[in-house]
């Protein structure tokens, strides 16, 4: 599910085809520059309610880096709410 949300939040932004984009695409190949970037993890932040610390967002190079930490975060988050 994460991955088809990206997929579809890059594709929009970037008005590119989903059939162009992998998991192992750099977003530098995209044309993503790093504001660019910064929008579409913004709308994945809303999308998935998660905050991607700036740390993070400087080691993303690939739609695949993108998915992953997304996973972890919400991951993370998850386990947050049930040990309380």
């Amino acid at each position: 599910m994460t991955k088809d949300v990206v997929f579809d939040v890059i594709a929009r932004e970037q008005k590119c085809s989903l059939d162009d984009l992998t998991l192992g695409t750099h977003l530098q190949d995209l044309g993503i520059d790093s504001l660019k970037a910064i929008t579409i993890l913004y709308q994945l932040e809303e999308r998935f309610d998660i905050e991607i610390p700036n740390e993070l967002i400087e080691r993303i190079v690939t739609i695949d880096d993108i998915v992953t930490n997304i996973d972890r975060l919400r991951e993370n988050s998850d386990s947050q709410c049930h040990d309380t």
